[in-house]
């Protein structure tokens, strides 16, 4: 109990002994006044301490959703199935056999004014059933991997054409810091295996970056990605054999590519 309580019920005390021992009229005023102070102070003393807690509870809030500097965008995802090395297609979305090759695009952003170093990346796949893993980082192999992409192209005719163009998939450069205020985007290869298709499907994937100031920033995709996904190796000047020229003319639907 506080000092400011302590001292409003002395005075209600007070207040009702001289009441008793005086008596009369004068004794009734008295007993009021003391009556009166002593409420005053003790409602003040509760106030005061709800007053001082509040701070510590907006601090608290302030520090749950303080923004963080660096911002982590996981854009997409491709989880490729391969079988003993080699691409591997999906017999059985709960087929336990598989390991993958993932693929992750993601954009981080220094929100701040400072130079941030990229120390550490990590992904972390959270499955259905709440099960984390942990996949191997891969890193400078990504020029032996192309993405695809379905491109419509008319002729002069009116004939279109669907050509599967492979692009180059940059890797997130990590060498150099992140400038203040800069955006930098690129591709990340994990490794991973013991999950299932369906699992990998609709998993959570969260990418961890740490950066030289030992703060860690996360961004997170949930479910679906793209399982076998539009990735595939490339070697040379040949085109990955799933990159195959398809046509249709105007009037026919484009068959739908798989992602």
């Amino acid at each position: 109990m506080s000092k400011p309580e302590w001292f409003g019920l002395a005075v209600l005390g007070a207040g009702a002994i001289f009441g008793f021992v005086t008596g009369g009229p004068v004794g009734l005023a008295l007993s009021a006044v003391c009556l009166i102070v002593g409420l005053v102070l003790c409602v003040a003393s509760v106030a005061l301490g709800i007053t001082r807690q509040k701070p510590k509870a907006h601090q608290h809030s302030s520090s749950v959703h303080e923004k963080s500097p660096v911002l982590v965008l996981v854009k997409e995802v491709h989880a490729r199935p391969q079988h003993n090395g080699k691409f591997q297609e999906i017999r059985d979305l709960n087929q336990t056999d598989l390991q993958f090759e993932i693929f992750v695009r993601v954009w981080l952003i220094n929100d701040t004014d400072q130079h941030l170093g990229i120390k550490l990346l990590q992904l972390s796949i959270t499955k259905p059933d709440g099960a984390i893993l942990l996949p191997e980082l891969v890193f400078g192999d990504l020029g032996g991997w192309r993405f695809g992409r379905l491109k419509d192209e008319p002729d002069s005719s009116g004939v279109h054409y669907l050509h599967a163009a492979h692009e180059h998939m940059p890797e997130l450069g990590t060498s150099e810091p992140l400038q203040g205020g800069e955006t930098r985007e690129g591709w990340l290869h994990f490794r991973t295996q013991n999950i299932t298709p369906a699992q990998i499907k609709n998993a959570i994937i969260e990418v961890s970056v740490k950066d030289d100031q030992d703060g860690t920033h996360l961004g997170c995709a949930h479910g679906p990605h793209h399982v076998p996904g539009r990735v595939w190796p490339f070697q040379g000047d040949h085109l990955p054999a799933a990159a195959e020229v398809q046509h249709t003319s105007r009037n026919q639907a484009p068959r739908p590519s798989v992602s």
